[in-house]
């Protein structure tokens, strides 16, 4: 299992807490933020994974489509809020790949979430 360290002492170790996040389900977050910081230095905007539009590109348009929404339904503090997160998914323009993923892309995503879902606490060893 894998998962990136929130905060803790040590990795996973018996009766040591620690709040671990889920890889499966930040992907293409990390993806858009790595294309991001690497792209305004390159001024390459690809996926720095390669991942396809079919994946993250519409996982994007789904997030920014749901904050909008959570935007217009909450109060003025929650609206400046909301039109932050917004700000930031729309920094830079990622160039998804066209071509949908291969099985063995979306398999180890699919593995990845199975493994992680629901889980707290989840460690790299």
């Amino acid at each position: 299992q894998a998962g990136i360290v929130a905060w803790g002492i040590g990795c996973g170790e018996d009766g040591t807490p620690g709040v671990y996040a889920s890889v499966s389900r930040a992907v293409c977050w990390i993806d858009y933020t790595m294309s991001c910081y690497y792209g305004a230095t390159s001024g390459i905007f690809s996926s720095y994974w390669g991942y396809s539009a079919d994946v993250c590109g519409v996982w994007m348009e789904e997030t920014v489509i749901r904050l909008k929404d959570r935007r217009a339904r909450g109060n003025r503090q929650a609206s400046s809020f909301f039109s932050h997160q917004i700000d930031q998914y729309q920094k830079c323009n990622v160039h998804w790949n066209k071509e949908i993923d291969t099985q063995d892309h979306v398999a180890t995503l699919a593995k990845l979430d199975k493994e992680v879902k629901g889980v707290v606490q989840v460690g790299v060893y």
